[in-house]
């Protein structure tokens, strides 16, 4: 599917009264949803355990940061 096929039926979606900004909005998340589908595609993705401690990881350096 092209950019232009995806992109088209969700602002279709999208009502009346919705802002040029709403558009883009929705645009940007059909984006990231494919961003995310060819990670898990190509085997770039972490299992939510994973991520848990990758976040816990990072937060302990920046509150670390933060305390200098």
């Amino acid at each position: 599917m092209s950019v232009k096929e995806a992109a088209h039926p969700a602002i279709e979606a999208l009502p009346d009264t919705a802002s040029l900004q709403d558009a883009a909005d929705r645009v940007a998340l059909l984006a990231a949803l494919e961003k995310g589908r060819k990670a898990v595609r190509e085997g770039r993705w972490k299992s939510p355990e994973e991520g848990e401690k990758l976040l816990s990881s990072w937060l302990e350096k920046q509150s670390g940061r933060t305390r200098q």
